[in-house]
């Protein structure tokens, strides 16, 4: 079989973009590649390029929090064949041709098992695999050639920059990430973790409207363009947010799907036992930070995203695109998300119980800090356990007693540092989460 350098569809180009108080998703896929580039076979005992190591350089250690290995994709792997072509890939991607080759690119290392030969379907599995692991591996394009001829197997990978800039870049990345793991103080739990790291991102970076594929800016989709330059896509943000969690202890895994219908990426987060999803892109509102999509169940995310096939349940022809059949944007694996404990509003806004409350303590001193603060928005969780969600809004903002203009009349009673203005507030009602926003005025 002739060498050939084919697109990994795990690893192409997934956008989406959220503004304002509703979503605009933009996406595009790279095409698939199956150009033959060579008339010899790919092996490495043949092949005479000049590479040369990048030596990693891991970000600083935490003092108060271990950092934890991503192994999310090693652990999904199936065979000793695939745990090994994993291990010689991995290697394979410090070790980078210092001039282009003939597709504009830089070649890794060729990685040859002799004795063994993996599927096709394989070779994508141990690539994304690897790529899942250490989303630090910003220079890896989407391309990849490989071999699979009687008797041993051999794939190459490609970068987007030579070595020297590599470590330059890297350098760049890791000074920031160590900014922020430093500044982490001591004796946070796993939410308040979570939560620093949701905020960082999306108070350091944009997204990037005008990137419609790694053709325009790979950067986008890689922790550097979200953490280092500042803007990114989707994928961006969930490889950056995956990793910052990572070395502040807590685990995660990269989830592939659609959010409104067009191809997007989010994270599974980990806390205390349970998994959530957290869409950190769709959290960017241009207006203010959301928190809508943090630690959500599955039956909230499926309100306007779907999730990917698992690797597991995909044919061949789905994972390689071959035979007619378009490839599909796999996950390696998917946990169960069906916890609200650890869900944004549920922790840290105030509950509406009682219809009948004139006096609500809660409500009217998180009500009267808000003020003192001049927030622009204001959240209540209305708590399914004790109440209707629409009934429950109602009665606060529309008919009946209209409850919450009688908590600002008497947070105003308070003298706040600012007079909240009634005829100005608005409210966005989001029934999926039990959750009605307020728009304040002052």
């Amino acid at each position: 079989m002739k060498k050939q350098i084919l697109a990994l569809f795990m690893g192409c180009v997934l956008l989406c973009g959220f503004s304002g108080c509703g979503k605009t998703s933009k996406a595009t896929e790279n095409k698939t590649t199956t150009t033959t580039v060579s008339n010899e076979n790919l092996n490495k005992d043949k092949d005479d390029t000049d590479y040369k190591d990048i030596d990693i350089k891991q970000s600083e250690k935490s003092d108060y929090y271990t950092p934890i290995e991503i192994k999310n994709g090693y652990d999904s792997l199936q065979t000793d064949d695939q745990r090994k072509f994993y291990d010689l890939v991995l290697e394979s991607t410090n070790s980078v041709a210092e001039e282009k080759d003939e597709n504009d690119i830089y070649p890794c290392s060729i990685v040859n098992m002799e004795n063994t030969v993996l599927t096709q379907a394989e070779i994508r599995l141990v690539i994304t695999a690897v790529k899942e692991d250490n989303p630090m591996l910003f220079w890896l394009t989407d391309k990849f050639g490989f071999s699979n001829t009687e008797g041993y197997t051999a794939i190459q990978l490609y970068s987007y920059e030579p070595p020297e800039k590599i470590k330059t870049m890297q350098n760049k990345l890791n000074k920031e990430v160590n900014k922020f793991i430093n500044s982490v103080e001591y004796g946070l739990d796993d939410f308040s973790l979570e939560l620093l790291a949701h905020d960082y991102i999306i108070d350091r970076c944009k997204y990037d409207d005008d990137v419609k594929d790694s053709d325009d800016d790979y950067l986008a989709f890689t922790p550097y363009g979200a953490i280092v330059k500042g803007n990114a896509v989707c994928e961006g943000y969930a490889k950056a947010f995956g990793y910052l969690l990572s070395q502040l202890g807590i685990e995660s895994k990269g989830i592939v799907g659609k959010g409104s219908q067009e191809l997007h990426m989010w994270n599974a987060v980990k806390i205390e036992g349970n998994w959530y999803y957290t869409d950190i892109s769709w959290d960017d509102g241009k207006e203010y930070r959301r928190y809508d999509y943090f630690n959500i169940t599955e039956s909230q995310l499926k309100k306007d995203h779907t999730i990917s096939k698992v690797y597991s349940k995909c044919s061949s022809d789905e994972v390689n695109g071959t035979n007619g059949v378009k490839a599909i944007n796999f996950n390696l694996s998917v946990p169960e998300c069906d916890s609200t404990e650890e869900n944004y509003y549920v922790k840290k806004t105030v509950h509406f119980t009682d219809l009948y409350s004139y006096q609500n303590d809660e409500m009217t001193n998180a009500l009267y800090n808000a003020a003192n603060n001049k927030e622009k928005y204001f959240h209540i969780y209305i708590d399914p356990v004790y109440l209707e969600y629409n009934g429950a809004v109602d009665q606060l903002f529309v008919s009946g007693d209209q409850l919450f203009f009688t908590y600002i009349d008497t947070v105003n009673s308070m003298y706040p540092s600012n007079y909240i203005d009634k005829s100005g507030v608005s409210i966005i009602k989001k029934e999926n989460l039990s959750v009605v926003t307020v728009k304040l005025s002052y």
